[in-house]
């Protein structure tokens, strides 16, 4: 089943299956986002300089620690940032 033919079908399904869909797209991208989080958590080391596009626009930093789904990054001007491992690249 393709995409478009997916969100077609939605305008037939029940309420009960809509929610059903739901949570398993919900369940599947925090599956992939907890992977994906697992694989960088051992690819990022504290001292690694590193860089991420958020809020305030591109920003480039020192990771301080490497938590389960974020790390701290030193920005400077003594401030630390909480960042998600899927936001951050190698600077």
């Amino acid at each position: 089943m393709t995409l478009s033919e997916a969100l077609n079908g939605m305008s037939t399904m029940t309420e009960l299956e809509l929610s059903e869909l739901n949570r398993a797209v919900c369940s599947e991208l925090k599956s992939r986002r907890s992977a994906d989080s697992a694989r960088k958590r051992f690819l990022f080391k504290a001292g690694d300089k590193v860089s991420w596009s958020g809020r305030n626009g591109y920003t480039e930093g020192v990771i301080v620690r490497v938590k389960r789904k974020k790390a701290i990054c030193d920005v400077g001007y003594g401030r630390n940032w909480d960042v998600p491992l899927n936001m951050l690249t190698a600077a």
